[in-house]
């Protein structure tokens, strides 16, 4: 893969630092579940999750639901039909307004 290949790529970090308050054990339950399916870059014996910006994006999403107090299964849904509808990029002006 080339380098410039990694630059759409983000680790569990960049995730994390983008939903403040998601754990490490809510992204390895939506992993589970499959809903997120992130690749996997080896370093001898450790392996690391890479996630895309658009997976990066669903789980924003997903998390801005499980804090408005739905289960996963429905935050998922709900993500998914935005991510559909093109209306994450316009999700902070909706949540401004209402």
């Amino acid at each position: 893969m080339r380098v410039d290949a990694f630059r759409d790529l983000h680790p569990m970090a960049d995730l994390l630092a983008r939903c403040p308050g998601m754990t490490k054990e809510l992204v390895y339950y939506l992993e589970q579940r499959g809903y997120l399916r992130p690749l996997k870059q080896r370093h001898g014996k450790i392996e690391r999750n890479l996630y895309t910006t658009e997976q990066l994006q669903l789980v924003e999403a997903i998390w801005r639901h499980r804090q408005a107090g739905l289960p996963p299964r429905e935050a998922y849904r709900r993500a998914l039909r935005e991510q559909a509808r093109g209306q994450l990029s316009i999700w902070p002006e909706q949540a401004a307004e209402g």
